[in-house]
């Protein structure tokens, strides 16, 4: 059971919410059913904490096929046993995610708050700690905090050389491994751009592409998404027209809801030039979203 949740949130990465939703549920369901026959309390920790990952996994993707309510009831059920199994990563995931939630819905305070406080329940894994330290560092920017957001970037920073890919040989919490360089420098060119230095960002997100690969993966096309809006601030429209196309076809093969958020932002950001033969089609693409 552990090992199946483990392989559920590497999948999660590469495959569209709806193709996988329905096993990871059955999988919930395989969880409880164990539970109830069980009396022994370590194993029933073991499982409460298989059932709450997976639980929490079910809520994002809930979450990025638009089912808000169905998302924060996974992740109602994922705190539960959190809780009982004193899991403090596992509420920190939780947190992390509902942090997500909170910012699509336009609350910032509240997306801050949920990723600060999840820092703290991280432990010792360094992916996740970059993660959680990425999204609030976000979130502050949105919050006109510059000072709380580049001391929250500063710290997801200082994590560069623990979260180099390949992973290190012991492996992080499973819903953190996406979480690598290239995420954490579009974490970072999201933040500057938030924070109005068009430059930064864009030399950020120049570092994420270099290192983004191939891969057909959900972290990657936020990284495409956050590479186009930098290089829209700073008029790189080759590069934007080649990019955001690619991520916009990306985001929609997986339905990754970060990345079609991110990529809806481009559009404001090419002012007087949206109507230009250059980004014509870039445009219609994005538009039809």
């Amino acid at each position: 059971m552990e090992a199946n949740t483990d392989r559920f949130f590497a999948m999660e990465q590469h495959s569209a919410a709806r193709l996988i939703a329905n096993a990871v549920t059955r999988h919930i369901d395989d969880i409880a059913g164990l539970l109830a026959g069980t009396r022994r309390e370590t194993l029933r920790r073991r499982l409460a904490m298989a059932g709450g990952q997976t639980a929490a996994l079910a809520g994002w993707l809930a979450f990025d096929q638009g089912d808000a309510v169905g998302a924060h009831r996974y992740w109602d059920s994922a705190l539960a046993a959190a809780r009982y199994a004193a899991d403090g990563p596992l509420l920190a995931c939780v947190l992390t995610y509902m942090s997500y939630s909170a910012a699509e819905r336009g609350d910032p305070a509240a997306a801050w708050q949920l990723a600060h406080t999840a820092i703290g329940h991280s432990r010792d894994d360094a992916r996740a700690h970059a993660w959680m330290a990425a999204c609030a560092a976000v979130a502050a920017a949105r919050l006109k905090d510059p000072a709380a957001a580049r001391a929250e970037l500063q710290a997801a920073l200082g994590l560069r050389e623990s979260i180099e890919e390949p992973p290190e040989p012991q492996p992080s919490l499973p819903w953190a491994r996406f979480f690598g360089s290239s995420a954490l420098d579009a974490a970072a060119a999201h933040v500057h751009g938030i924070l109005g230095d068009a430059d930064a960002a864009f030399q950020a997100a120049e570092q994420a592409l270099e290192t983004a690969g191939k891969a057909k993966a959900k972290w990657r096309a936020v990284v495409l998404a956050e590479s186009a809006c930098a290089a829209a601030r700073v008029g790189q429209f080759d590069l934007l027209a080649r990019i955001a196309i690619e991520g916009a076809d990306l985001a929609d093969a997986l339905e990754c809801t970060p990345a079609r958020r991110r990529l809806r932002a481009v559009l404001p950001l090419l002012g007087p030039h949206r109507t230009s033969a250059q980004l014509r089609g870039l445009v219609d693409r994005l538009e039809i979203r």
